[in-house]
């Protein structure tokens, strides 16, 4: 019989690696995510690919697939393994099992793990993600901002330090994943969501 914490981390990545943007824009119109639009199998190219609906689905659905085995760990184990568990649900969705280790940014995947860790943060970070992107046209670069904050949120409200470790990772690697989207938004090549008139 396995320990029970090497079953959720288990659990975690198998949960994380659920290709929800692949399997639902395949649903809908056949679809290959990655080779449409950016290539990235996430809420913000799944809209592109198959409408607002199928984007809001994908969006949930990686938030789901995140925020419940970091909970379930929460609640049988603690804060402790609730991060490793989270980690694990986290790395699925970069790196999925079942898509050749070629995964999404993570950006609902960490919103969601903070609602269930530290959802006063998680709501901050959210804040802050619509507006940048309000303000900017650009998804990427709210996602980047609304995620870098939760490091320092953690940091300013003495959150334990699994916990401030787990964003401060989770920032760097969404960022490495933006990398293309941010150099773009220096060339000025960067697609808006939002197009003002």
């Amino acid at each position: 019989m396995w320990p029970s914490w090497i079953i959720l981390i288990i659990f975690g990545y198998l949960m994380g690696s659920i290709p929800c943007a692949y399997l639902l824009v395949k649903l809908k119109n056949g679809l290959d995510i990655r080779k449409f639009g950016s290539g990235n199998p996430g809420s913000t190219n799944s809209t592109r690919a198959a409408g607002p609906v199928i984007g809001a689905m994908v969006f949930l659905c990686d938030c789901l697939k995140s925020a419940l085995p970091t909970w379930i760990a929460l609640q049988l184990e603690g804060s402790g393994l609730a991060v490793c568990t989270a980690l694990a649900a986290f790395l699925g969705h970069l790196f999925p099992l079942w898509l050749s280790f070629q995964g999404g940014k993570g950006v609902a995947c960490t919103l969601s793990i903070g609602f269930v860790l530290v959802p006063g943060i998680a709501a901050i970070c959210f804040g802050i993600w619509a507006v940048v992107i309000l303000i900017s046209g650009y998804v990427s670069m709210g996602s980047c901002i609304g995620v870098a904050m939760a490091f320092p949120l953690c940091l300013a409200t003495m959150q334990p330090w699994p916990v401030s470790l787990f964003f401060l990772i989770a920032a760097a690697l969404v960022a490495l994943r933006h990398k293309k989207n941010i150099e773009q938004i220096k060339k000025g090549t960067e697609r808006k969501v939002l197009r003002r008139k």
